[in-house]
């Protein structure tokens, strides 16, 4: 499964969240997820594979969700250009 931008996807919380941005740093994806029920209920995460499964990490180190920011708010902002929002 690949998961991309504005795709929905239900965590192990029984939550489901859209993938607002996207972004690849130090040779992996990375998630910014808002909860759709619930949009202050943000969570960052990385893919990982686990068998033939992709997987959602939740990352809690908040030294790497600051470094992953930016690179989510410049993706984002570059769809968002793209796409004639």
């Amino acid at each position: 499964m690949n998961i991309e931008m504005r795709d929905i996807i239900k965590l192990s919380d029984s939550n489901k969240y859209v993938v607002c941005s996207k972004t690849i740093y130090q040779e992996k994806n990375y998630l910014y997820l808002i909860d759709l029920a619930n949009n202050e209920n943000v969570k960052f995460g990385m893919e990982k594979q686990k068998g033939d499964k992709m997987i959602i990490v939740e990352i809690e180190d908040a030294d790497l969700i600051r470094q992953l920011l930016p690179l989510f708010f410049e993706k984002a902002k570059i769809i968002i250009n793209d796409e004639g929002w």
